[in-house]
């Protein structure tokens, strides 16, 4: 576990645009755009083969940055957004209504509709994203039912990205919050984690976070026990140093969720 010196999550000291800032505001820096770009093209891969569809999309992404439903909103007409914390929640609310001060996200959208040739259409694919993102709710886990009164149907597809690992404080932490993020998921549908295994610490600003190091053996096992098979999976090698953030790779896993547990 990291060091008691380094901040959470949940601190104060997390700010989401400066978060932004930091690793996906548009640069000419290689190791954010191995962040930004290898997550997105992931995406589009496994959307665009066909082997996860389906209607409904459920996010739960530890950021307020809309990039990677950027990248699914061609795929499901239904999208909700889950959020950590108010200023998350607070963040993606200003870019869903065009809100003055909102993160400004074109670079991304650029950069996505470019994959297919068509980077000068960029504003219409992020209305279309905002008519997709149907709600924005808190997802609060000091909460034995982290949506408190919200009632959501299982999706066909739960998208995370920095949840476990930015979140999680431990193992044990970790497979509590997996738990509630499956049963996010019906039968039949699909989780998708992309995840920066072996890391220990990312920066904002001058405040060093804490981050959950865990490898891939131990996401196969705990998606196991949760009633799921992967079905694909990946995993790239850290090719930039940076004192921004450590990390051996970053990895994605679909699985599919096989029967309830």
């Amino acid at each position: 576990m990291a060091s008691l010196q380094y901040k959470h999550y949940y601190d104060k000291e997390y700010d989401p645009c400066l978060l932004f800032a930091t690793y996906i505001r548009a640069d000419k820096d290689p190791s954010k755009e191995q962040l930004i770009e290898y997550p997105i093209k992931v995406l589009r891969h496994i959307f665009s083969s066909g082997l996860v569809k389906g209607d409904t999309l459920i996010d739960l992404t530890a950021s307020s940055a809309c990039q990677l439903i950027l990248a699914a909103a061609e795929y499901f007409d239904n999208i909700i957004l889950l959020k950590l914390c108010e200023s998350d929640e607070r963040e993606a609310q200003k870019w869903l209504h065009k809100e003055p001060g909102a993160i400004d996200h074109s670079h991304l959208t650029t950069f996505i509709c470019g994959l297919k040739g068509k980077s000068t259409e960029w504003e219409e694919h992020e209305e279309k994203t905002r008519k997709a993102i149907k709600q924005i709710v808190r997802w609060d886990i000091t909460k034995d039912n982290p949506l408190g009164d919200v009632v959501l149907a299982q999706a066909d597809c739960v998208l995370s990205v920095g949840y476990l690992d930015f979140v999680s404080k431990d193992h044990e932490m970790y497979l509590k919050l997996l738990k509630k993020m499956c049963s996010l998921v019906k039968i039949g549908g699909h989780l998708i984690l992309i995840a920066v295994l072996n890391i220990t610490y990312y920066m904002i600003g001058q405040h060093k976070f804490s981050a959950l190091t865990y490898d891939k053996e131990f996401v196969q096992k705990s998606l196991a026990s949760n009633g799921f098979i992967i079905v694909r999976s990946g995993k790239e090698i850290n090719r930039h140093n940076s004192d921004l953030i450590d990390y051996k790779y970053l990895a994605y896993f679909v699985s599919r969720k096989e029967r309830e547990v």
